[in-house]
């Protein structure tokens, strides 16, 4: 599915959004654009340097080149960074290329050409937004995603109706997150429906797969907000069918995102529902992410898996009484504490330190 969007990697173990853009796929920019155009290349370049980007979602950073330059040692090489932050001023100066284009380009004598036109622009837009934060740069890729779907029906041209409908249900879900607005991601849900009902399985699997997923994550969210089982009963359905496309040989990280997404939907459940078994079952099913995850060249996302896995232990040695697992839960978080200590994540060294004291009071009220 072209677009640069990043999906959600569910943190129950140390909470908040964290992002992680992993598809190879953006380069759908670049298929109105010149071969011999010297941007071309440069936007090429760019998407490549924000591939594998993993960042946490939070609320009016600056801007893109803000975010891309604040990126540090845990996550990012400072080589890398400055990569990144050169990519940035590519991604914003892009805006204004393709908004020319669009002047140049009449709905009578190219409506495909405009409505691409139209879609990569929403990309730009959601990118810059969904990294900085921005609501404003959100709500323009809103529009231009339904200046888009003005010329994508789903009689004309339903696949391309289909993609451009499940990224307008990407930036509703970011904003309906950054704004902690049920009712937005309850049209995100809707609308990440409609989408998968016109993306064909058997030729485009991926995009299948990546509509169900979005689709589970959001019924996460609102199943953890509402505390409503059903929900949290319909995340789970979701990444199962999904991990019937996601496989871990052809596209792993794809396979880790959906595979934490299931745990975390599980324990979810078994939280709610006070349910030994389910909370049982996700912790190997962390386990099998884990082992597909290098901590060193992934550790921000080798960390959150690792909390995930150590809160579903803390979680099932409470309502099964096993001192073992709640000790060895203790371990699991004291050494995210020092993973984090020092680093530009206080946050997480904050939650880390809280989930840890959680454990030990456990431990103590199972030791009596």
């Amino acid at each position: 599915m072209p677009h640069l969007y990043a999906e959600t990697l569910l943190t129950p173990g140390l909470g908040g959004a964290f992002l992680w853009r992993y598809q190879d796929n953006g380069r759908g920019l670049l298929a109105v654009l010149d071969r011999e155009s010297p941007v071309y290349g440069a936007l090429g370049q760019a998407v490549d340097r924000f591939d594998n980007t993993v960042f946490e979602l939070s609320l009016n950073k600056p801007n893109l080149i803000e975010w891309a330059n604040s990126q540090h040692d845990l996550q990012d090489a400072a080589d890398v960074r400055e990569l990144r932050l050169g990519g940035a001023h590519v991604f914003q100066q892009s805006i204004e290329l393709f908004q020319g284009m669009q002047m140049m380009t009449t709905r009578e004598e190219d409506p495909v050409g405009l409505s691409a036109i139209h879609h990569n622009i929403g990309d730009v837009m959601g990118f810059i937004g969904q990294r900085s934060g921005s609501i404003h740069f959100l709500e323009q890729a809103s529009m231009s995603y339904e200046q888009a779907l003005e010329l994508r029906t789903q009689d004309s041209m339903p696949v391309e109706w289909a993609q451009t409908t499940y990224n307008l249900a990407l930036v509703l879900q970011t904003i309906g997150q950054l704004e902690e607005d049920k009712s937005l991601l309850k049209q995100a849900l809707e609308t990440f429906k409609q989408s998968v009902n016109l993306l064909p399985r058997d030729s485009l699997p991926q995009d299948w797969s990546d509509g169900l997923c979005s689709s589970g994550i959001v019924l996460y969210l609102l199943g953890t907000q509402r505390r409503g089982a059903r929900t949290l009963e319909q995340s789970v359905v979701a990444f199962r069918n999904a991990m019937g496309e996601r496989r871990r040989d052809k596209s792993p990280m794809a396979w880790v995102i959906a595979q934490n997404n299931l745990a975390a939907a599980m324990q979810g459940l078994g939280e709610h529902e006070e349910d030994i078994s389910s909370l049982e079952a996700s912790i190997p099913v962390y386990d099998e992410a884990l082992k597909e995850l290098s901590s060193d060249a992934l550790p921000l996302v080798h960390a959150m898996v690792s909390a995930n896995r150590a809160s579903a232990m803390v979680a099932l040695a409470r309502e099964s009484d096993f001192l073992d697992m709640a000790e060895a839960s203790v371990v699991e978080f004291d050494k995210l504490c020092h993973l984090f200590e020092g680093t530009d994540y206080p946050v997480y060294h904050a939650k880390s330190q809280e989930r840890m004291q959680e454990a030990k009071g456990l431990v103590a009220s199972l030791q009596v």
